[in-house]
């Protein structure tokens, strides 16, 4: 068994900046566009559907102190079955380690510095991210530690400043197409901000202490999330309403736009931009870490620190070439990424729960 290296109030902040932070200012224009104005329900219901899937995720972390999700999986499923599920998931990991790059750098050339080519942004995103890997996750969770106070505070902030150009006719007629839309956007938006917290199990249990204590800090940062992510689609709703949000590609940078109180909250779009920034950093390095990791435990290897520098170079080259256009990148995510994630982040956990169970009641009824 590991040493424990992370406390529970730090898996707390990556869980609850990892849960929101990939796609916060993007999501609200995705739910927009199937739920409408409706999308704020959506919101509304991801975490209350996804509440389940976080309790399997800590009730398999339980049953299995001190190890790994690939640890986990080849337990449950035994070596042969395990470790090809085992690096089906280890790709999903890498998957989102070389996506979350494109969109840094996809945003930061098209909102900010256009001039700049992608390349160079990817460059100095992925330095960091390994540069932070040779440090340690215990590093980063430190950092995600703090971190986590100042977006509580600026979400607040920001919610408190926009609202003045709230319009409550922007979430009418409620339910105007039905609820089928308005599940269909909670699914959705459960493929970035629930399923993909399966990556968090390369961390919980093997590196935590009391998986049980682990229990609260799982489920109140899963709902941390959950609430800034709501707040997020809800006040993209009433200021900008569904048809503009829908329009825009990063809809939460514009609303941060909407913001000007005077000279000291001009500019308040900058600092939420940077937010998100280092949330994606704090996400990637989650992920990254996931991927190496599991893959150095079925290769063999003692320390993954062996892999970072060359598998960072693999994840640059990746970032800069994955999406050669948007059109490309949103049939990307429709027909690959939603059923991906969803059967590594639902379908897997939920086997591996079953298949739990049912060993475990034949070897009661053995005894």
């Amino acid at each position: 068994m590991q040493k424990k290296i992370i406390t529970d109030h730090q898996l707390y902040s990556l869980i609850a900046n990892g849960a929101f932070g990939g796609s916060v200012m993007v999501i609200a224009s995705v739910l927009a566009a199937i739920a409408k104005q409706d999308a704020w329900i959506s919101a509304l219901l991801a975490p209350v559907l996804g509440i389940p899937v976080i309790w399997i995720y800590w009730f398999l972390g339980n049953q299995y102190p001190g190890l790994t999700f690939v640890d986990i999986i080849k337990r449950i499923l035994g070596k042969w079955l395990g470790t090809i599920a085992a690096l089906s998931y280890i790709f999903l990991c890498l998957t989102l380690a070389y996506h979350l790059p494109w969109y840094i750098g996809d945003f930061i050339t098209t909102q900010a510095m256009p001039e700049t080519p992608l390349y160079v942004i990817n460059l100095l995103f992925v330095i960091t991210v390994v540069i932070a890997l040779l440090y340690g996750i215990e590093a980063i969770a430190r950092a995600s530690e703090l971190y986590i106070r100042f977006v509580l505070i600026l979400s607040v902030l920001t919610t408190l400043l926009v609202s003045p150009n709230i319009k409550f006719e922007n979430l009418q007629p409620v339910l105007e197409n039905g609820l089928i839309p308005v599940f269909k956007g909670s699914y959705v938006l459960s493929c970035f901000t629930v399923f993909p917290n399966v990556a968090i199990m390369m961390i919980y249990p093997a590196n935590t202490g009391n998986t049980l204590k682990a229990k609260k800090s799982i489920f109140k940062g899963f709902l941390t999330a959950g609430f800034i992510t709501f707040m997020t689609i809800l006040m993209s709703m009433l200021v900008l309403g569904s048809k503009i949000t829908a329009s825009l590609k990063y809809p939460t940078y514009l609303l941060a736009k909407e913001i000007s109180l005077g000279i000291i909250f001009t500019r308040l779009e900058f600092i939420v931009a940077g937010t998100w920034v280092v949330t994606q950093f704090i996400i990637n390095v989650i992920v990254f870490y996931a991927g190496i990791t599991g893959l150095s435990q079925l290769l063999g290897l003692k320390d993954y620190r062996r892999i970072v520098i060359p598998m960072g170079l693999i994840i640059l080259v990746m970032s800069v070439v994955v999406f050669p256009d948007d059109i490309y990148q949103m049939n990307w995510v429709n027909l690959v990424w939603l059923p991906y994630v969803t059967t590594h982040g639902l379908i897997l956990p939920l086997l591996l729960f079953l298949v739990h169970l049912i060993k475990k009641r034949l070897s009661c009824g053995h005894s």
